[in-house]
């Protein structure tokens, strides 16, 4: 099964057969994804399917296998692969990079397979250079288009910047403990100094395969290429990090300062990049940064020690994010039905602050209900912030469009249901997964690092709200333009150096006119 995108890949660049590219690469996505599905249900009925070449001690020194949380995420590449190719065989059709996409996007796909069922960590930092290699030669499909050439340079240096610290946490690992069985990490007593320098530098390389900041600047970059490299990267490729934290949970959560190390990185990418995704014009721009803010939430959960919400996470993200792109096209229909619709009432800064105060109470009591009627995780208090943030942002929404009796009596439904059953998810993930995720207790994170996130969210939430009715308008376009310029991309010429600033034509000084002329 994992072999099969990698044949097609094959098979398609072959120039005979190069014109048949994008059906042979869907087509085995396709199959791809039937045997996945298949092979999740032997998963759950008979445990985990192993192919492996193993020592005569029974360790393995290279392999696959498929565990429950192997198989989830395996079905999910297969699946997001077969449909991002389906619909680049239309999308595509008479582009020239139409072959090349589909051979890149299978080997992506086989390259993904094999590091998400690696059975060994050697075999899965080889998996994972493979997937880099490969995800550079999709952004620059495009080559040579400067932008396609900015952007595979930018992807090439996070690339380098991640798989260095993964080969450096390998190499120490292999030199204290050999190479690691996956399938029996807790075998290996790994801890002390080296076992915590390994597990920040796994933070690392999730962090940059994710475009978290200051790693984040490729994935803007790379809406250079076509709609179905977008969606093929925002729905599999950065959720590669997350993987890497989830399979090696052993290594990572056993560092306090790793897991803290991966909650702050988490959690300020998520502020940033929401805050980024607000200012953008576009419709793709916006989705990047949104991209980056959600995977700023799933380092959040994994440094928590929440893995099934990771998991959790990462599948909804990717099928939700993948359907967003394919369907970007028909966004200026949607946004041109939004314009003709009636504006939301102009409302007085003191009925501003009333709506807020209300939207806040009500997100605060919905998720003190799911609290209440599904005990969380022990680790899940900073999760429930992030919670009330996105429960306070929706009652805001309804509020400010249609601040009725009837709106406050539907939130009262809607918000606490939603929010019981996202945990009542995790829940059932979490027992779903438990053969195959540690169930140790959550990772403590620290109160003053709490304390500055929610400072954080509350402060935003005032200058974005109340600025008005505080007198922080200033502070508010201050913020507003600070974000709106770190979105914007700089690109490079083909000489390696920035373009010339433009700079405002001066104005033109007047002329003296003679005593007599000005009548």
């Amino acid at each position: 099964m994992v072999a099969l995108p990698a044949v097609a890949a094959v098979a398609g660049s072959i120039r005979p057969v190069r014109g048949m590219a994008p059906a042979l690469g869907a087509g085995a996505a396709l199959l791809a994804t039937a045997l996945a599905g298949a092979l999740a249900v032997t998963v759950v009925v008979s445990g985990p399917v192993e192919m492996v070449a193993a020592h005569p001690d029974g360790r393995a020194w290279t392999g696959l296998v498929v565990d429950r949380v192997g198989a989830i995420v395996l079905l999910l590449v297969c699946t997001v692969s077969a449909v991002v190719q389906a619909f680049a065989r239309r999308y595509l059709y008479g582009d020239p990079a139409a072959a090349r996409f589909a051979a890149a996007a299978g080997a992506l796909t086989a390259a993904t397979a094999a590091m998400v069922t690696a059975a060994t960590l050697v075999t899965l930092a080889v998996a994972w250079s493979l997937t880099g290699v490969i995800l550079c030669r999709l952004v620059g499909v495009y080559r040579p288009a400067p932008s396609a050439v900015d952007a595979a340079r930018r992807t090439a240096r996070a690339v380098v910047i991640g798989d260095a610290a993964l080969w450096a946490a390998v190499a120490l690992t292999v030199a204290v403990w050999g190479d690691l069985d996956l399938r029996h990490q807790g075998d290996a007593a790994i801890g002390g100094t080296v076992g915590t320098v390994v597990a920040c530098l796994l933070v690392v390389a999730a962090a940059t395969r994710c475009a978290q900041m200051p790693w984040h600047r490729w994935l803007p970059a790379s809406l250079a290429a076509p709609t179905p490299v977008s969606a093929l990267l925002h729905a599999g490729v950065v959720n590669a990090g997350g993987v890497l934290l989830v399979k090696l949970a052993p290594i990572f959560g056993a560092a306090p300062v790793a897991t803290h190390l991966a909650f702050a990185i988490g959690a300020a990418s998520a502020v940033a990049a929401t805050t980024i995704m607000l200012t953008r014009p576009d419709i793709k721009g916006a989705l990047v940064h949104s991209t980056i803010g959600q995977m700023g939430f799933m380092l959040v959960t994994c440094g928590l020690g929440l893995y099934a919400a990771t998991v959790v996470h990462l599948v909804a993200h990717g099928l939700f994010k993948a359907s967003l792109f394919l369907g970007s096209g028909s966004t200026v229909q949607r946004y041109t039905r939004r314009t003709l619709a009636p504006p939301a009432p102009r409302m007085t800064p003191p009925r501003v602050a009333q709506l807020a105060a209300l939207a806040g109470a009500a997100a605060v009591a919905a998720v003190a209900v799911a609290a209440w009627w599904l005990p969380p995780h022990a680790g899940g208090v900073a999760l429930l912030v992030f919670a009330v943030a996105t429960a306070a942002r929706l009652a805001w929404g309804w509020l400010r469009h249609h601040p009725t009796v009837g709106t406050l009596a539907a939130m009262a439904i809607v918000l606490p249901g939603a929010a019981i059953g996202y945990l009542s998810v995790v829940e059932a993930v979490t027992k779903f997964l438990a053969p195959s995720v540690p169930t140790a207790g959550p990772a403590a994170v620290p109160a003053w690092l709490l304390a500055t996130l929610v400072t954080v969210l509350a402060a935003g939430a005032l200058l974005l709200h109340l600025a008005p009715a505080i007198g922080l308008d200033r502070w508010r376009d201050r913020l507003y333009v600070a974000a709106l310029s770190a979105g914007q991309q700089r690109t490079r010429t083909a000489t390696g150096s920035h373009p010339p600033r433009l700079e405002p034509a001066p104005r033109p000084r007047p002329v003296a006119q003679p005593e007599g002329a000005r009548a």
